[in-house]
């Protein structure tokens, strides 16, 4: 079982949430690739939470960030809404350059909750 990926079900919605939250960065590599690992098993798209508060980014760990990404697309996998909480202002402008669909959030509540709102836009 993964440390810090886990599927996680909110109201309903089935949620691939990583804590990532204050974790050194050999740890959040780990956490990265337990995300890439769980969503290339899933073979499609999910609900994704990813929580970096506290987190320091470096240049590994946005180089294996773009790696799940990469990965993913090359598989054909689709994207569903995507929510990242804890990124600064400077943070979210790279984010922003790599990220397909990505929503800041404030919080995970809020994270969770504008997952779920736009899932059942979709639907």
């Amino acid at each position: 079982m993964a440390k810090y990926a886990q599927f996680i079900t909110y109201k309903g919605k089935r949620i691939l949430f990583v804590n990532a939250a204050s974790l050194p960065e050999a740890e959040c590599l780990v956490a990265f690739e337990e995300m890439k690992e769980a969503l290339v098993k899933e073979g499609k798209g999910v609900l994704v939470l990813v929580d970096v508060s506290g987190l320091e980014m470096t240049t590994a760990i946005v180089n294996k960030a773009k790696e799940s990404t990469a990965v993913t697309k090359a598989m054909g996998i689709k994207d569903k809404p995507n929510a990242v909480v804890g990124l600064t202002g400077l943070q979210k402008a790279v984010a922003q350059l790599f990220g397909r669909g990505i929503h800041f959030a404030d919080t995970v509540e809020e994270g969770r909750e504008w997952l779920v709102r736009e899932d059942d836009k979709k639907r």
